[in-house]
């Protein structure tokens, strides 16, 4: 018998939506957390994890009320408040939580994870292992995206001249890649990507990042290379892995329903649109091979 979920929004000491098997039993947790459409984007996703027998909320880290406004110094702290908030649940192993993340919300999950060691598994879909600079409520390049201890962390900065090439395409009609502007970034110079490179070897558990062939957004598959690259050379004892799905998209997730529900490119307004990359049959593919495989994982990471 599937259990009773019950879901709640949760205003303090984070925002999101906290979803429960409501059997009385004590379960795995999940942290998960979206990208840069802020607000809180993954609620529903929540549901679907607790039906699954986790106790798992959503955070919200920016973009809804009572969070900063724009993707710009955003505590890590945040993530810490939601940690300890399970942790001292009743209906919660405080030994086996999990986080997992999408895009920025997957670079957010490296980052806390490296910090706090009380998270024991990493699904990152999509991510960066290291900081990129942080978006103005206008969805331009501003400062660093993230903070620790009050202070800001080190972030690669948008490089100026793949910038300029990037907004001359805006106008001509076609969906726009933003995936020059931060494969050029990360690339510009290679001591300031280090220093935003986070402590991935700090992560108490395994690492599994998720990448699309056909990133439009940003350079995933050669972002989870690098964490894959880091984590051996650091000698992590765990067993990551990382997949890069043929065919797929940045948001290839939203093709889980089937590829009807695939978004390959977003309307930005006044005819310009920005790409995602993929098919919507290659998104659908990689989206049912990623949740199987998600949860296989988190199972083996967890346990029952």
């Amino acid at each position: 018998m599937l259990p009773v979920i019950a879901c709640a929004p949760v205003t303090t000491p984070y925002v999101g939506t906290l979803c429960t098997p409501n059997d009385g039993a004590r379960h795995p947790a999940i942290i998960i957390l979206g990208g840069s459409e802020g607000g809180d984007s993954q609620k529903t996703i929540a549901r679907v994890y607790a039906g699954q027998g986790y106790v798992a909320t959503s955070v919200a880290y920016f973009g809804a009320p009572g969070t900063p406004k724009a993707l710009v110094n955003i505590p890590v702290e945040t993530v810490g408040h939601a940690l300890d908030a399970l942790a001292t649940r009743r209906d919660v192993v405080a030994s086996k939580i999990a986080i997992m993340g999408g895009s920025k919300g997957g670079e957010l999950a490296l980052l806390a994870a490296s910090v706090y060691p009380r998270i024991k598994a990493v699904v990152a879909t999509v991510p960066s292992p290291f900081a990129y600079m942080g978006l103005n409520a206008q969805d331009f390049p501003e400062g660093c995206s993230w903070t620790y201890k009050g202070a800001p962390l080190p972030c690669v900065p948008a490089d100026a001249a793949a910038g300029q090439a990037l907004g001359m395409q805006f106008g001509q009609g076609k969906p726009v890649s933003l995936e020059p502007l931060y494969d050029a970034s990360r690339l510009a110079d290679p001591k300031v990507t280090a220093a935003a490179m986070f402590h991935l070897e700090n992560i108490a558990g395994p690492v599994l990042c998720l990448a699309a062939a056909d990133d439009q957004l940003w350079p995933s598959p050669a972002q989870c290379d690098v964490a894959m690259t880091y984590l051996k050379a650091h000698a992590h004892p765990y067993p990551d892995r990382e997949i890069v799905y043929p065919n797929a998209g940045h948001t290839f997730m939203t093709g889980l329903r089937g590829a009807k529900y695939a978004v390959t490119s977003y309307p930005l307004g006044g005819g310009a649109s920005m790409a995602f990359g993929g098919t919507p049959a290659g998104d659908a593919a990689a989206a049912r091979s990623a949740a199987a495989t998600i949860a296989a994982f988190l199972t083996k990471a967890l346990g029952p």
